[in-house]
């Protein structure tokens, strides 16, 4: 099974951050710890907004945005991406709908 370079990124990231969560917490003195050029509270990283987009296409196709985990969050990148939100409620709507102009026919 080969190894995916998404996931290779994404470990490499999460062992960076145990890293610094083990030197913050043991090789710092409590003052060093709360200096916030050393360990700001957020880290941003930049994203292609043309891969972004297609690998939030390719988890909505798939089913795997759980939608119910962090909406206002995802609402955002939705919109931001330029991607039509899709919800439950919505589709159910137009399920309903196509079945009636399939009955009526």
């Amino acid at each position: 099974m080969a190894i995916n370079k998404d996931n290779d990124r994404v470990s490499y990231l999460v062992q960076k951050a145990e890293i610094l969560a083990e030197i913050e917490l043991f090789y710092l003195l409590p003052n060093q710890r709360r200096w916030k050029s050393w360990f700001p509270e957020v880290m941003h990283y930049h994203a292609n907004i043309n891969k972004t987009r297609e690998k939030v296409k390719e988890l909505i196709s798939k089913g795997e945005l759980n939608i119910k985990e962090f909406p206002k969050l995802k609402e955002d990148l939705l919109i931001k991406l330029n991607l039509q939100p899709v919800d439950e409620v919505s589709l159910r709507r137009l399920l309903e709908e196509i079945q009636k102009m399939q009955s009526n026919q």
